[in-house]
């Protein structure tokens, strides 16, 4: 007889390409850029205070011109629930945007008040952009297995590339970070929180 494993509350991050991105990025864009330099950044608590963001100083919710976009990503996380066969339905609740220049970053944090998060790429260089890290298990034992960093069941770690058009979504107590940006050109992307509706299943 051979071994079995059961996998038992596996992290597990969703991610879906969206085909129309290439009709309305450069719009998205040209408004990230215009709010820039109207709105002052937020994040002042953080260690990566240089990177620009709109959380909690402009709602990307109430933005018409993001509409079709917020439609699309609540739609995905939409299926990611029922994947996952979750039992309840959920509400964004935030939505702001990260501009990256050069040598700005986002260290390891969480949105654990939050239940589902989703990170969608407006603007990168694929190849360049800094990448995404996802962290599955903080500080690991002396004495923990030596594992295999691209072993899915295993991994203490995992990162993605900004592919522009992607969405990635995941449950919003995992911890992530954004290496340092090494390109010349800027990078954004969309962050959104969801909760979980009251009164719900």
């Amino acid at each position: 007889m051979t071994l079995g494993l059961d996998i038992w509350n596996a992290n597990i991050i969703g991610f879906v390409d969206n085909t129309e991105h290439k009709n309305f990025k450069n719009k998205l864009i040209n408004k990230c850029v215009k709010i820039k330099k109207q709105i002052k950044s937020g994040g002042d608590n953080w260690i990566s205070n240089k990177t620009y963001n709109t959380l909690q100083t402009y709602d990307l919710l109430r933005d018409k011109e993001f509409k079709k976009l917020h439609d699309w990503v609540f739609k995905q996380v939409g299926d990611y629930a029922t994947k996952l066969k979750y039992q309840n339905n959920f509400s964004c609740s935030q939505a702001w945007f990260n501009i990256y220049n050069k040598n700005d970053y986002q260290e390891y944090h969480n949105h654990s008040l939050n239940a589902l998060s989703a990170v969608y790429f407006l603007k990168s260089d694929s190849e360049s952009s800094a990448k995404i890290h996802f962290r599955f298990k903080d500080n690991p034992g002396i004495n923990e297995p030596v594992i295999h960093d691209n072993f899915n069941l295993t991994a203490y770690t995992s990162w993605y590339k900004p592919i522009p058009g992607r969405l990635l979504i995941f449950k919003a107590d995992l911890l992530h970070c954004v290496e340092r940006s090494e390109e010349k050109d800027f990078r954004i992307s969309i962050a959104y929180n969801f909760d979980r509706v009251q009164n719900d299943k």
